[in-house]
């Protein structure tokens, strides 16, 4: 076998589309669109995405324990105790979660 048909065997390399080059003909990384056709809305995506970390974290940790013990309680009929642990527990994860800012 010689090197030309050992290439072809791996697959077909295609040289990228003139839709993925840049306007100075450079190839743009893979994945990534043109400036007119929507990377502001993925840059802006990207600037909020710690944000909306920070605020599903906030939220499962706050209303997450008092769930549950809201649960258990109802399962052992032993309200409000439970409850309370779990609002005690979710508040003290949630000054956690901002300390750790």
């Amino acid at each position: 076998m010689t090197a030309a048909h050992d290439s072809e065997e791996a697959g077909p390399h295609e040289p990228p589309s003139l839709s993925d080059s840049t306007e100075d003909g450079q190839a743009s990384p893979a994945g990534h669109q043109s400036e007119e056709s929507g990377s502001s809305w993925g840059r802006a995506l990207r600037d909020i995405a710690p944000y909306l970390d920070l605020g599903w974290r906030l939220a499962a940790t706050t209303a997450g324990p008092p769930g549950l013990g809201l649960v258990v309680d109802l399962w052992l009929q032993t309200t409000p105790w439970f409850l309370l642990g779990g609002c005690v527990v979710g508040l003290t994860g949630a000054v956690l979660q901002l300390k750790r800012l």
